[in-house]
């Protein structure tokens, strides 16, 4: 009896000893392999909106442009389309005190660089895919065409997806293995940044994913380290 309630007492030390270890830090936002082989960085279902977000060891696009693509003729009614004006607008939108002093503490000074946003009326059968790669090539598409503005230094182009189109990513799929990822390109000796937004139900719910990858977006604009 004596020697059960002396492993009793150590079983409870260890237990207690375990419990006070500190709790591996969740990653929210983690590297993958995108359509060609680079990386990529999704952000995941566990993400908080602004208050996990660090600053990168490299460079920081400190004042992002915002120029919003709404892919798919479903953005031309409502209640689509009533989403449009705030989703395009998303830093000038974070009213929180906190929230507005934690992205200037990690390097974005201006909220309110200039945005840009088109409605892109494709039509999309239910359940189509997107790569990767086919958003590459909507964007030169556009870019070309004049569609839309050619990208600057500090341009973040932010792809709003349909309800009926699901995104894909190497081997991932939007809504299944993450809510949202930004990527570059180069092109004609400049780096393109995008951000693809799988479409969410919830506006609010929306709108958080949207900003939180347009900040991750702009504090690792070298694909350096996740956020």
């Amino acid at each position: 009896m004596r020697n059960q309630l002396i492993i009793l007492f150590l079983l409870g030390l260890v237990s207690s000893a375990a419990a006070q270890q500190p709790q591996a830090k969740v990653s929210i936002e983690q590297s993958v392999l995108d359509d060609d082989g680079g990386r990529a960085f999704i952000l995941n279902s566990k993400f908080k909106l602004l208050t996990e977000v660090r600053r990168t060891p490299g460079a920081v696009i400190d004042s992002p442009q915002q120029c919003s693509i709404f892919l798919g003729s479903d953005w031309s009614s409502s209640p689509l389309h009533e989403r449009e004006p705030k989703l395009s607008t998303l830093l000038a939108s974070v009213s929180n005190q906190q929230d507005a002093n934690k992205l200037a503490g990690v390097g974005i000074e201006d909220f309110f660089a200039a945005t840009y946003s088109q409605e892109v009326p494709t039509v999309f059968a239910e359940g189509e895919k997107i790569s990767d790669l086919r958003v590459r090539a909507v964007l030169a598409e556009l870019i070309n065409s004049r569609s839309l503005p050619p990208p600057e230094s500090s341009t973040i182009y932010m792809i709003f997806l349909p309800p009926r189109l699901i995104s894909t990513l190497g081997t991932l799929t939007g809504r299944k293995h993450y809510l949202s990822y930004h990527n570059f390109y180069n092109v004609a000796g400049k780096r393109l940044h995008y951000v693809v937004v799988p479409y969410e139900s919830d506006w609010e719910t929306a709108r958080a994913i949207a900003l939180r990858a347009l900040v991750a977006a702009a504090l690792n604009p070298n694909g350096e380290a996740a956020n």
